[in-house]
């Protein structure tokens, strides 16, 4: 049991390494007031209530971005945010 629970959360960092989802990498840092005030403004609107706020602190930059989904933009500056590329 333990061994599979192990490779479940490895298969899961390796499918967010394919990502390079900003949810993931270490160099997000969330914005959580950004979030509150959006969730406020759009509740009930769907998507748009997965939407995440934060800054880039690689490139000194704000970001928003939809948890669990593929980003193109990022395939080269993401680094995962337990263990590196």
């Amino acid at each position: 049991m333990e061994t599979k629970i192990k490779r479940e959360k490895v298969g899961i960092i390796e499918l967010q390494k394919l990502d390079c989802n900003c949810n993931d990498c270490k160099f997000m840092v969330r914005d959580f007031d950004k979030l509150k005030n959006h969730k406020e403004s759009y509740k009930g609107t769907g998507l748009m209530d997965r939407l995440a706020y934060g800054k880039c602190s690689k490139f000194n930059k704000e970001v928003t971005f939809i948890p669990e989904t593929m980003q193109l933009d990022t395939q080269q500056c993401f680094e995962h945010r337990r263990n590196g590329n």
